[in-house]
């Protein structure tokens, strides 16, 4: 069971996300049916860390073992829904810098590619292209070209 509530108009959920830098490109994921693209992860289940969480899906979804994480945003992230009147979900979300076994086959992936859930598309993206790409939220971008590792957690509010 995944970590959410409702308030009022608010759906509040806990989610992980997962930074995967591999020769200046980032891998990205997108559902196959829409243009918008994002960091993978989801949201966190109860009784599971964030880190666990990620890791997993990492492996669920792409056959690849998170071999090292380090959280690098808490972010909070609120966002207008067309789900219903006035509905809002309000996201909080830790990201990890995720490093993979090198070398390993989805470093050689080239054009968008699809891991165990056929539902989602993946792409290694150049991160001086980034800006060109429908990419959400819309933090993510901006916060790449200034991703500092080992500096401590940055607290992210969009």
């Amino acid at each position: 069971m995944m970590i959410s509530y409702n308030h009022e108009s608010i759906e509040y959920h806990t989610t992980t996300g997962g930074i995967i830098i591999q020769n200046g490109k980032v891998l990205l994921q997108r559902e196959q049916n829409q243009p918008y693209w994002f960091l993978p992860g989801g949201s966190v289940e109860a009784d599971d860390t964030p880190e666990y969480t990620i890791a997993k899906m990492i492996y669920e979804q792409l056959g690849v073992p998170v071999i090292q994480e380090q959280q690098v945003w808490m972010i909070e992230n609120i966002v207008d829904l067309p789900l219903g009147p006035n509905m809002r979900i309000h996201e909080t979300g830790m990201f990890f810098v995720l490093e993979l076994p090198y070398p390993h086959p989805i470093f050689n992936q080239d054009g968008e590619f699809t891991g165990t859930n056929k539902e989602y598309r993946y792409k290694w993206i150049d991160l001086d292209v980034l800006r060109q790409h429908h990419v959400v939220p819309e933090f993510v971008v901006p916060e790449l070209h200034v991703l500092e590792i080992g500096k401590g957690v940055k607290h992210i509010v969009s």
